[in-house]
């Protein structure tokens, strides 16, 4: 299958569930989420690398490296004064950002001089009702996102608010109800 990316590049991709969902992050989520969404890392199950922007990810100051159990998809948006650094797990049936999981990538990001409000984390499923989603839900890191690829206009935040207290008022008035 091809993946048309942000800047108008395509990519082959094999096919299947998890091709599908990158697909639908690339061309829909990046496209409705982030102001100007680039692709700096694709790669697919078995760690084959589909795409790297490495020229991209240097000039922002990230240095990715294959072997730092990287998730499915590295996003960012160009748009803000200070990039945003999405990464991105492509759930089928498991591999969600986990707390464990985001410490890790937090590392890396720290280690490059990324201020962590400069990044984020997003697990995406196919629909709410599926295996992958159901399997992984309770494990899903704080502070961190779920986006399913049939309701590409939402997103589920997934708020701790234990390091910044908030009151159900507020964060009711924060969703822009």
């Amino acid at each position: 299958m091809q993946i048309t990316f942000p800047n108008g590049e395509t990519r082959h991709v094999a096919p299947g569930p998890s091709s599908i969902i990158a697909q639908a992050v690339i061309e829909v989520f990046a496209l409705r989420f982030l102001e100007k969404p680039a692709v700096l890392w694709l790669s697919e199950s078995g760690n084959k690398v589909v795409a790297r922007d490495d020229k991209l990810a240097d000039a922002i100051g990230l240095r990715i490296e294959p072997g730092r159990n990287l998730p499915d998809l590295i996003l960012a948006d160009l748009g803000p004064r200070d990039p945003l650094l999405v990464f991105v797990e492509v759930v089928a049936t498991d591999g969600a950002i986990t707390e464990r999981r985001k410490e890790a990538l937090l590392a890396l990001t720290d280690g490059a001089g990324f201020e962590r409000r400069h990044v984020a984390f997003v697990t995406a499923y196919m629909d709410r009702e599926s295996s992958g989603f159901k399997r992984t839900a309770s494990d899903l890191a704080w502070n961190s996102f779920a986006w399913f690829a049939s309701e590409p206009q939402s997103i589920v935040a997934l708020r701790d608010c234990d390091s910044s207290p908030a009151l159900l008022v507020d964060l009711v008035s924060d969703s822009g109800r």
